[in-house]
């Protein structure tokens, strides 16, 4: 007589307990039945044949999508994928891998440029980038019909004290050197160096700065433009602070008979001067504007420390000759300036270009 055992009560349902069990001819019959329906190993080897072709297949598929197709068309950059400060104060170039957003449903204008398209796809108030060598200013230039929109704002529209740069709403920029205007200006906040943005203007007070950065690139979405740097002047905002005077520089409307004048007055306020570059009438120029502090003695003033360059014009050497160039120790400052360091104004009387 077969020896019996008792199931576990804990045994999986329809599982066959064979632990110290005598297999029965019934359950032997199923366990043939069951080796039978497995297959021959011809079988097996047919299946695994098969299996590996699918693999290679998809493989093939994959390999044939990824290069006939450019996959930024469909991805989309959020900022949780790319910081505010990966984009506007750490990138190096438009080119960037921080910037591969969704091209999918972006119009882009007319001779817009390929290098551009992966940053204007994210935000279309993109006007272009500018970059000084050996410094810390490489950004992202938005331009808007609102001058307070990137006031406080970063690349992505979000709040951020530090602002981005931005150009000034009136300024145009077209497809062609002859659309820019005259006066172009872009604004930046002055903070630490650490945070970068306009900060780094101020050392072009020195001359010996000067001459180690020269050249401003200044792209637009539409062409790469050098401008070569001729003055570094500060201006007051209020008339109080100047005799009633304030120098409007950023006035982009300035006219061809009007440039030597504005640009002379640039001059005469620069803190260096290099002969070696010379300023036509028709020449364009470009501006950057940020805040200074150092008239506040001890209470805030509203002032503007501003480094000029122009457009370098078609055919010109790139590079710029600064052996002559030299610290103009009779620039023009502000009233209070002189005040506040006990000097008597040289140009107490003499008319500010534009006033007010």
């Amino acid at each position: 007589m077969r020896e019996t055992q008792t199931m576990p009560a804990d045994a999986p349902e329809n599982e066959a307990y064979l632990d110290g069990l005598d297999t029965s001819a019934e359950e032997q019959r199923e366990l043939e039945k069951k080796q039978k329906n497995q297959g021959t190993k011809g079988d097996k080897i047919y299946i695994s044949v098969m299996a590996v072709l699918n693999i290679a297949v998809l493989v093939f598929i994959a390999w044939w999508l990824h290069s006939t197709h450019n996959w930024n068309d469909y991805e989309t950059l959020k900022p949780e994928d790319a910081t505010p400060e990966e984009v506007c104060y750490q990138v190096e170039s438009a080119m960037s891998p921080a910037l591969s957003p969704a091209y999918k449903g972006v119009k882009f204008p007319e001779g817009l440029r390929e290098k551009f398209r992966p940053i204007y796809s994210v935000n279309q108030d993109t006007i272009g980038w500018i970059r000084i060598d050996g410094t810390g200013i490489d950004f992202p230039v938005m331009h808007t019909d609102d001058n307070e929109k990137y006031n406080r704002a970063n690349f992505y529209l979000q709040e951020d004290h530090r602002g981005s740069i931005w150009m000034d709403y009136r300024n145009t920029v077209g497809i062609d050197s002859g659309s820019l205007s005259r006066v172009t200006i872009l604004y930046g906040h002055h903070l630490t160096t650490d945070e970068r943005i306009f900060a780094e203007l101020e050392e072009y007070m020195d001359v010996a700065y000067y001459k180690a950065h020269p050249v401003i690139q200044m792209d637009t979405l539409y062409n790469d433009y050098t401008w070569k740097i001729f003055a570094c002047f500060v201006s007051n905002v209020e008339p109080k602070d100047d005799n009633g005077h304030v120098f409007y520089y950023w006035d982009p409307y300035i006219t061809e008979e009007k440039m030597p004048a504005f640009t002379g007055e640039i001059l005469s306020r620069s803190f260096f001067i290099n002969p070696d570059v010379d300023i036509l009438p028709t020449d364009k120029l470009l501006c950057l504007s940020t805040c200074t502090y150092m008239m506040n003695k001890p209470d805030y003033v509203d002032a503007r420390c501003v480094v000029v360059a122009r457009l370098a014009r078609p055919g010109e050497v790139l590079a710029v000759n600064v052996d002559n160039a030299y610290q103009n120790e009779a620039r023009r400052m502000p009233q209070l300036w002189y005040t506040q360091n006990g000097l008597t104004n040289p140009y107490a009387t003499v008319p500010v270009f534009n006033e007010f």
